[in-house]
């Protein structure tokens, strides 16, 4: 098959979403050919000049255009065949590629989503409750009051859930509450010792009903933010996969995805962080423990850097592109495809609202002028703009 045309049946796929690994990996070692290659597949993934070149396809004749090149091809002297024959191969392949997906596109026009037309908002306060008995409740904006033999737990649209220790019931045996955030949602929770809980996306956290005895212990699958209260007889502990972090009253972030590093950034007050090997770290506000394959480090951070989601904020300084789009898509719930690898260790800094649709922030990192974006329904693709 001619390269033109092999580029273009690979591109034509790559658009439709059909494109495989091997195809992938070919289109990537061809842009990395020449500047002229990368510039020609950003045009073609950009939608106003996609929908240019439709309009112009549809007045072209693929027949006579091919004979017209070829024809000028003819008139050129040899010293510039090798020239020519590129530019041969681009003219060829955006004909294939306009006319194929231009086909493509008029098949599908009868079954397009809405979503395509419309926005992708972020998301909402959403929860998963498992109760001790095994019931399960979903956790929405409606306005709950449940009630155990030991704890009054109360859901408000506002506010999340508070529970409520009830006075002179006697405890034989805890309890324990799971409570599971999903995809493009947020909750909060006050536990019955007063102490506030930011559960973010895809976070579970299993906590008892009531504390009793010497120590408060929670286990955290995700991400969380604890608001301590004070308790000097009663240390509190969150366990991890990976750690385990007791306070007796502070303020701090921990963060545990799988396949991810396993971080604990101290806002206020002092914490000791116990990795699997049992070594224990004591950090202090503006410091993080980051437990990775390479190991246990401790590091001075800014920590609004990796707390401000809990307020509303996505806020990367010297994030690789890959990652700020990993935390992206767990918020909004897209697919995200890169053009090439390098685009993915990009890296940039940018402070984004959470509730702003996301073509606003994909707007935002694009004023780079490193990436741009493209974007049909909740498929976005990312390629690196040459300089």
């Amino acid at each position: 098959m001619d390269k033109g045309f092999e580029i273009a049946d690979i591109i034509v796929a790559f658009i439709k979403g059909d494109a495989t690994p091997e195809q992938i990996v070919r289109l990537d070692e061809w842009q990395n050919e020449s500047d002229e290659n990368k510039r020609l597949f950003v045009s073609l993934l950009d939608e106003t000049n996609f929908d240019l070149q439709v309009r112009v396809r549809k007045e072209l004749n693929i027949e006579k255009a091919f004979n017209q090149v070829k024809s000028r091809k003819r008139t050129h002297d040899r010293r510039f065949k090798r020239v020519w024959q590129l530019s041969l191969v681009a003219s060829l392949a955006l004909l294939v590629v306009v006319s194929s997906v231009m086909l493509y596109k008029g098949r599908e026009a009868g079954v397009k989503s809405e979503i395509d037309q419309g926005v992708i908002s972020g998301g909402t306060n959403k929860a998963l409750l498992t109760l001790s008995t095994g019931k399960q409740i979903l956790l929405d904006k409606q306005d709950t009051l449940l009630q155990s033999d030991i704890t009054r737990i109360r859901v408000a649209s506002d506010k999340g859930v508070t529970y409520e220790s009830i006075d002179g019931d006697s405890l034989i045996q805890l309890a324990y509450n799971t409570m599971e955030i999903p995809p493009r949602a947020e909750f909060q929770l006050v536990l019955s010792d007063g102490t506030k809980v930011w559960l973010n996306a895809g976070s579970k956290l299993r906590y008892p009903e009531r504390f009793v005895g010497d120590e408060r212990q929670v286990e955290l699958n995700g991400e969380a933010y604890f608001d301590v209260v004070h308790d000097e007889k009663a240390p509190f502990i969150v366990k991890t996969s990976r750690s385990t972090i007791t306070v007796l009253g502070t303020e701090f972030g921990v963060r545990d995805y799988e396949g991810k590093a396993n971080l604990t950034t101290l806002v206020q007050g002092r914490v000791a962080v116990c990795d699997s090997m049992n070594k224990s770290y004591v950090i202090y506000p503006g410091q993080q423990v980051i437990i990775d394959e390479r190991g246990t480090t401790v590091e001075d951070v800014e920590t609004a850097y990796f707390t401000s989601w809990k307020d509303g904020y996505f806020t990367f300084n010297q994030a690789t592109l890959g990652d700020i789009m990993d935390e992206l898509s767990q918020w909004y719930d897209f697919d995200c495809f890169f053009t090439n690898t390098t685009v993915t260790n990009l890296r940039l800094t940018a402070r984004l609202k959470k509730y702003d649709d996301i073509n606003v922030l994909l707007d935002i990192l694009s004023d780079t002028g490193d990436v741009c974006f493209s974007r049909k329904g909740r498929a976005i693709t990312v390629t690196e703009i040459s300089r």
